[in-house]
């Protein structure tokens, strides 16, 4: 299982961000948080999914459930791939301590 993209948003009064993650056999799931975009208002977070066998059936699924939750359609939609790292690949560049003399 291999995160395949992030996604973020904006719906309504809220804002989503989550991600896709491949289950195997070209099967794909999307789990998102749906937080309001005003701090401590009356509107609650959630968590959902969505499932496809395409990431564009699971974009669309992800989509129409977020709206469902929202109550309003998706205002911003962004999907980043994800860049899988390689043993070469560093998080950070390495730093070193400054010289003492």
């Amino acid at each position: 299982m291999g995160m395949k993209a992030r996604l973020q948003g904006n719906a309504g009064n809220y804002r989503f961000r989550g991600a896709v993650w491949e289950l195997g056999s070209f099967a794909y799931r999307a789990y998102v948080h749906l937080i309001p975009k005003v701090a401590r208002s009356y509107l609650h977070r959630s968590i959902l999914s969505a499932d496809g066998m395409t990431m564009q059936e699971v974009v669309g699924a992800t989509k129409v459930r977020v709206k469902y939750m929202a109550g309003s359609p998706v205002e911003r939609f962004e999907l980043v791939p994800s860049v899988a790292r390689t043993h070469r690949q560093r998080l950070a560049p390495r730093r070193n301590p400054p010289p003492t003399d």
